[in-house]
């Protein structure tokens, strides 16, 4: 889905699996067609910006003449290198949001390994102990941020990329030249077959400075899921090969690495686990029955990783002491203390950053709602939550729950602290907690016009550019409809930043649409029906990966069905928009109309139905109109049929709201609310078999706004709106 954008083209994976299940839906790692990627869409980017290839080919030719390799002596120079290191957690709340024990734990495992210090390097067998070999190097958590800021080296950002799992999925980068990035992510769309991939220093000079580092599926970036996945990344960064070449396919052809101490070998696939007739007779030796080949090694995918050789750790200096993808600028005195990596005795204690979830954005009132304190930078020793209008109305646990007795929007807000200071985090309008009635009863047609539009929820989980808003002018027949602005001008963009890479970041992106609640429990032969309209910016259906979502809701949006799914050609109506990103239908033809059939349940007192578009780097705008719930009111609900209930005026404009009915065995309940279900007045007419005209209590010289007047006879109801007039 997404595009690479690389700028030189040594690419390092890793094939390694936790357990051999895992291993098995890892294949062996595609170099080539991560090459193809990145050669595309950087010549993609020479294509629309021409002046960008001559100062391309400059840097790169610079980058060469004055890169060093060794210094005058011969050999790298001689020191201990300290590697300021920051990890990017990318995740959506869920269980790829690591816990920072997870990432000191692998740093303490990185370094071991790296400094030829783990307990496993016992295990070396005799043959390769006098080749084994460590490097005076450590790898350290920043304390100072690029911005001066304390930090404990984690960033967490929510984000759709954990999803994606590509180079423009690197979130946040710190400068390469003093900081060592690493990325977590669920997918990994840059390498489908891999554990994780990282480049050497050279393929990223030049415009490729911005995918510097390394990037791992969150089951395989800490050392509770793989010991040696980060050590033979980071290896990579420090360009060393894989022990049988500069591939990522194993077991094809013997090969070596460039490094005189490495035993030739065609490498291992290992499948989840080492064998160890590898390291036994001649038998087992592929390439030379002399030479064992060195299945140990952290960069053959044997998994039984244990070594680097002496020579590899020569060759990782000779990088650190090089230009090229400024790794000797990782390691120098100024970088250290702008870094904060400069002293191992003093680590700064930093304010926490304050951030929360829920999974429970749409509840019924009466429900609970499940808080968690997901801040992060430092420990919190002090936190304070606050919910409106919730029970508890404050708290200050990890995870509080929390019942809602109001309907309406809620706001929550969280304040942590500790010594060194605190931090605030409000979400407003976080939750909304629907109300114990409809919105409508029985069939319905929504065309989005007058106030229909306000009685919708929408939500953007990112808060981003694109969401669904009300649009006139542009629905079937002309009307009003709702649009997902998918469309951002981004002509005179930097292609190098956030804004230039728009389109490249939308893939995967979710936004919702979530209709107004319907009666359901009396309404026979249900079909829900609704009109969109799309165009792709893609030239053939089968690379349309765009997929829009219709699910159904009986408690309030707690939990969905999914009830339809479009995508491919059946979601093109408006056909193939080409270069134009910013599609508008302009005629009828352009719509395509879609149903499915809905059985109720004594449940469905207050159903609501969802559209759920997920986006792709190339998606377009896509428009919702005329949404309907089609049926027959039956017989049970007649006793509402027959008070032939008018409200008037409707719509009104200030003025009291009336009722006239036709009374039948039952007193008539009357409940009227303002638009956020907060109670104006209750109160029951006892008048039974006859007309009955009746002002409603409470509405006169009310604020000019939509009402909802629910009316209860006996064991039913309906509500009705009284709208504002415009």
């Amino acid at each position: 889905m997404k595009k690479l954008l690389l700028s030189a083209f040594t690419i390092g994976f890793i094939a390694i699996g936790i357990n051999a299940q895992e291993n098995e839906d890892l294949r062996p790692c595609g170099i080539n067609e991560a090459e193809v990627k990145a050669k595309a869409h950087l010549e993609g980017i020479f294509d629309k910006h021409p002046h960008l290839r001559a100062e391309h080919e400059r840097m790169l030719k610079l980058l060469k003449n004055s890169k060093v390799s060794q210094n005058k002596n011969g050999g790298p120079k001689s020191n201990h290198y300290v590697i300021p290191t920051v990890w990017h957690i990318i995740h959506e709340y869920g269980n790829e949001n690591l816990d920072d024990a997870l990432i000191y734990a692998s740093m303490d495992k990185l370094n071991e390994q790296w400094q030829h210090d783990d307990a496993d390097s016992t295990l070396i067998i005799p043959e390769f102990k006098q080749i084994a070999g460590g490097l005076n190097i450590e790898f350290r958590l920043a304390n100072i941020d690029p911005y001066g800021n304390c930090t404990n080296g984690i960033e967490h950002i929510y984000s759709h990329e954990t999803r994606v799992g590509d180079d423009l999925s690197k979130l946040h980068q710190w400068d390469r030249s003093s900081y060592l990035n690493i990325w977590v992510t669920v997918g990994m769309e840059g390498a489908p077959s891999a554990a994780a991939y990282s480049y050497g220093p050279e393929s990223t000079d030049g415009f490729g400075f911005y995918i510097d580092g390394v990037i791992s599926r969150v089951a395989y970036a800490t050392s509770a899921g793989s010991e040696t996945t980060m050590t033979h990344e980071v290896a990579h960064w420090l360009n060393i090969s894989h022990v049988w070449g500069p591939t990522n396919e194993p077991e094809v052809q013997c090969g070596d690495d460039g490094v005189a101490d490495t035993p030739i070998t065609q490498g291992h696939s290992g499948n989840g686990g080492c064998n160890y007739a590898w390291l036994s007779g001649p038998a087992n030796r592929v390439c030379d029955t002399s030479v064992i080949e060195n299945a140990q090694n952290y960069m053959d995918y044997a998994g039984c990783g244990r070594m680097f050789t002496q020579g590899q750790m020569l060759r990782a200096e000779n990088a650190l002491n090089s230009i090229s993808g400024g790794r000797i600028n990782l390691w120098n005195d100024t970088t250290l203390a702008a870094t904060g990596t400069h002293d191992t005795s003093t680590v700064q204690l930093c304010t926490p950053v304050a951030d929360f979830n829920t999974p429970d954005t749409r509840i019924c009132v009466g429900a609970t709602a499940t808080f968690t304190d997901h801040s992060w930078n430092a420990v919190v020793d002090n936190r304070t939550w606050t919910f409106q209008d919730g029970t508890p109305a404050t708290s200050t646990s990890p995870i509080a729950n929390v019942t809602f007795n109001s309907p309406g929007w809620k706001s929550i807000t969280l304040e942590v602290s500790n010594a060194s200071g605190s931090d605030t985090k409000t979400m407003t309008n976080y939750i909304y907690v629907s109300p114990d009635w409809a919105d409508f009863t029985g069939p319905a047609s929504l065309d989005i016009e007058g106030n229909q539009e306000y009685l919708f929820l929408v939500e953007n989980p990112e808060d981003n550019w694109a969401r669904f808003d009300g649009v006139d002018g542009v629905g079937y027949d002309g009307s009003k409809a709702f649009r997902l602005n998918n469309y951002k001008d981004i002509s005179d963009a930097d292609p190098f930043t956030s804004e230039g890479n728009y389109y490249n970041n939308l893939g995967r992106s979710m936004d919702y649409l979530i209709t107004p609640s319907f009666d359901l429990r009396n309404t026979t032969g249900i079909t829900v029906g609704f009109w969109y309209s799309y165009a792709s910016a893609n030239t053939n259906s089968a690379d349309v990966e765009e997929v829009l979502k219709v699910y159904s809701s009986r408690n309030c949006g707690e939990s969905w069905v999914t009830r339809k799914t479009i995508t491919g050609s059946q979601l093109l109506s408006g056909g193939f928009a080409g270069g134009d990103l910013n599609f508008v239908p302009s005629n009828n033809q352009m719509w395509q109309y879609a149903e499915f059939t809905y059985t109720p349940t004594s449940q469905d007192n207050r159903t609501r139905f969802m559209f759920e578009f997920e986006a792709s780097d190339r998606s377009n705008n896509l428009y919702i109109d005329n949404i309907n719930v089609n049926g027959t009111l039956s017989i049970t609900a007649q006793e509402i049929q027959d008070l032939e209930l008018i409200v008037f005026p409707n719509p009104t404009k200030g003025e009291a709201i009336n009722v006239r009915y036709t009374a039948q065995n039952e007193a008539v309940k009357f409940i009227l609310r303002d638009i956020t279900g907060k109670v104006i007045s209750t109160e029951t007419v006892n008048t039974t078999n006859s007309s009955v005209t009746h002002r409603i209590e409470g509405s006169a010289n009310l604020p000019s706004a939509p009402y909802f007047l629910e009316v209860r006879s006996g064991d039913y109801s309906t509500t009705k709106r009284s709208e504002e007039r415009r």
